[in-house]
């Protein structure tokens, strides 16, 4: 996969904010406890999420 394409699949916490409505707060304390969904840790200071993966853990966590 090129580099450009791979970038553009991750999302940044204030991207999933603003499409499914998670906060970044809770993204925050999610991934400190251990319970949220998969990250890449960039930088020590930046995240990122794949749109696939996150999706998939949302898919997970569905409450029937």
């Amino acid at each position: 996969m090129h580099p450009a394409e791979y970038g553009r699949r991750l999302l940044s916490r204030d991207e999933i904010q603003a499409e499914y409505g998670i906060t970044r707060r809770w993204l925050e304390l999610a991934a400190h406890r251990g319970d949220g969904p998969p990250m890449r840790k960039i930088s020590r200071r930046m995240v990122r999420y794949d749109r696939a993966e996150f999706e998939a853990w949302l898919d997970a966590s569905k409450v029937e």
